[in-house]
């Protein structure tokens, strides 16, 4: 059975939208949005005890999702958990970030005295000496996106 449109919305879904809108709907709750997606991230807690800097890894989902309130241009990108993390970026943020996290992602590791790591082996790269890193790190971020 086709979706019927309620009188207060003004545009079409998106077709990522997953809501089904009524014409009951509050109208804070006048939104296109996904379902989002769940993330399982091993991240890092630091917390003081007593004067100690006490650091700690631990297993999270963080949701992903984007919206966008219906009559507006704007589409957002939420990042968050059941935490209370909770960030929202407009569009050209959001780009800006993922190109950003995938520059970082792709530089050549270093170790922690800054050189570059070696490979499986514990040898540098067929194609590289000692002090050059190997020539994928060379190639600079993906555009994958």
């Amino acid at each position: 059975m086709p979706r019927v449109r309620p009188s207060w919305q003004r545009h079409l879904c998106p077709p990522w939208c997953t809501v089904v809108h009524t014409e009951q709907d509050h109208p804070d709750d006048r939104t296109h949005r996904d379902d989002g997606v769940a993330l399982s991230v091993v991240a890092r807690r630091r917390t003081f005890v007593d004067s100690t800097l006490v650091e700690r890894t631990e297993e999270r989902t963080l949701i992903l999702g984007r919206w966008q309130r219906d009559g507006d241009r704007r589409r957002w990108f939420f990042l968050g958990d059941d935490e209370g993390l909770e960030l929202e970026l407009d569009e050209a943020s959001f780009v800006r970030l993922i190109h950003s996290m995938s520059a970082l992602a792709t530089e050549a590791p270093t170790d922690v005295d800054g050189h570059p790591s070696a490979t499986k082996d514990g040898q540098p790269g067929a194609d590289e000496s000692e002090g050059d890193p190997p020539a994928a790190w060379r190639e600079g971020p993906s555009s994958a996106f």
